[in-house]
């Protein structure tokens, strides 16, 4: 049960990341598809919340981060913050 709540939150993470990336860079979903090396309709799909990022799409995502180790050190916070709350609950 708590693997499927960190992997939601992963999801919405990336979700915005996508988001966020694609309105800075100012291109459409059919280019950051291709920068992603993905079909557009899967790029939708994460952006809509449809689907997750896979691990190879993830990790890509992350290179186009000025900074990709503060956007992991961020992701591991809020992973951590809820597990501890998780934990808090049992």
């Amino acid at each position: 049960m708590m693997r499927n709540i960190m992997n939601k939150l992963l999801k919405e993470e990336l979700r915005v990341l996508a988001i966020r990336t694609r309105g800075h860079l100012q291109i459409t979903q059919r280019e950051m598809a291709r920068r992603l090396e993905i079909s557009e309709s899967a790029y939708s799909n994460i952006e809509t919340g449809a689907s997750m990022c896979g691990t190879l799409t993830a990790i890509l995502l992350l290179l186009q981060q000025e900074d990709s180790r503060s956007c992991l050190k961020d992701f591991g916070e809020k992973l951590e913050e809820q597990y501890e709350k998780e934990m808090e609950e049992l």
